[in-house]
């Protein structure tokens, strides 16, 4: 019985009773940015064992999380070279420029509505470009009109490709996003 107690002890004097933080971010967004001591705790992982990360035409970029706040739809995404993939492109030291198209929209998949790209960070948007070396793994987060409610699969589309470049559309992305049950009379 005495070991038993003690576990039990030992259990609760793990959890804790203090309040939210007073400083708490305005902005649910703020929590996933790296700058932020939970960045690495609440981060997804790819690929996200639920699912709704969608997937990628260019195998080099990835959506590591979705999040909706009052203001945005915000993605989180890592540019990088996979060195273990066998058609990554990957070919030892050498560079490549990224950048990202500001007519960029997240599309439903319906496609009956379109949101369109307000800001991002970490990523130059084009003309500007940025040289990333083949090891260097790179992470931005876009910011996007808030997706109505009910909108709960959507497509990132920046571009179209071609010979010349690699567009980072991502396809099949989901989201808990239920459309409003309580109609104003």
């Amino acid at each position: 019985m005495k070991p038993l107690y003690a576990l039990l002890l030992l259990l609760s004097a793990c959890t804790t009773n203090r309040p939210p933080a007073i400083n708490a971010p305005a902005d649910e967004s703020e929590y996933y940015q790296p700058n932020q001591p939970t960045y690495m705790a609440q981060r997804r992982l790819y690929p996200d064992p639920h699912g709704g990360l969608g997937h990628s035409q260019d195998p080099d970029i990835r959506v590591t999380d979705i999040k909706l706040t009052a203001a945005y739809t915000v993605l989180y995404l890592t540019y990088a070279k996979d060195r273990n993939e066998r058609n990554s492109g990957y070919f030892g030291p050498g560079t490549n420029a990224i950048s990202f198209n500001p007519e960029a929209k997240l599309v439903s998949r319906d496609g009956k509505q379109t949101y369109k790209l307000l800001k991002a960070t970490g990523i130059p948007m084009t003309p500007d470009s940025r040289e990333v070396r083949n090891d260097e793994t790179v992470t931005f987060v876009l910011y996007f009109e808030r997706l109505d409610k009910g909108v709960e699969s959507f497509d990132l589309f920046e571009c179209k490709s071609d010979s010349q470049s690699s567009c980072f559309n991502v396809e099949g992305m989901n989201i808990e996003n239920p459309a409003d049950t309580a109609k104003a009379n």
